[in-house]
């Protein structure tokens, strides 16, 4: 088997075992017993629980890296209706529920390791891009770009939010779209 290979295997067992256990319950003794290999074995491919935490950060974060490559090709013409489409996509995708568990466990590891805290602003920095691009397509021509900027700058915490408040927030996520949607058509104004 390759160390890539085999690093992969680690990190699935990894984001497994962090959703089924949270990160306290993330040890470096749990994730070699549960990949079926040493402690040592898991060192040469992962120094410590902090480089294992940021190369699962990394390979979390690859797919919606790549989606913020590229805007959607088409989009309805009323900001409002264009987000709620938006953030419909985003809230029915079918990873969400897992996707929020594994993003709050790697928030709160965040605040210990400054790699994995530069890593996720670094990220955070072009998600916003990627959303002041997104609502500079949608916006009016003479919207100023400062609204833009915090429209964008709004929709973050929105979403980062709700991974986390989801299990206590009992509104259908469709409603919660269009109500997104609303409130940051109305910022664009």
């Amino acid at each position: 088997m390759s160390a890539q290979t085999r690093r992969m295997q680690i990190l699935d067992v990894t984001e497994n075992v962090l959703v089924d256990a949270g990160g306290a319950g993330l040890t470096m003794r749990k994730i070699a017993a549960s990949s079926g290999i040493s402690l040592g074995n898991l060192q040469y491919h992962f120094a410590t629980r902090e480089d294992l935490m940021l190369a699962l950060l990394m390979r979390f974060l690859a797919p919606y890296e790549d989606r913020l490559k590229q805007l959607p090709k088409s989009l309805p013409e009323d900001v409002a209706d264009a987000l709620s489409g938006i953030f419909m996509d985003v809230l029915n995708d079918p990873n969400f529920d897992r996707c929020a568990t594994i993003y709050k466990e790697i928030w709160a590891a965040s605040s210990h390791s400054n790699e994995m805290r530069n890593a996720l602003n670094a990220y955070y920095t072009r998600l916003a891009q990627f959303y002041q691009a997104l609502l500079s397509r949608l916006a009016a021509p003479e919207t100023a770009p400062q609204k833009i900027e915090r429209a964008a700058a709004a929709i973050m915490p929105v979403l980062e939010g709700y991974c986390i408040t989801k299990d206590t927030v009992d509104v259908p996520v469709d409603i919660i779209a269009e109500d997104w949607a609303t409130m940051v058509a109305a910022l664009l104004r």
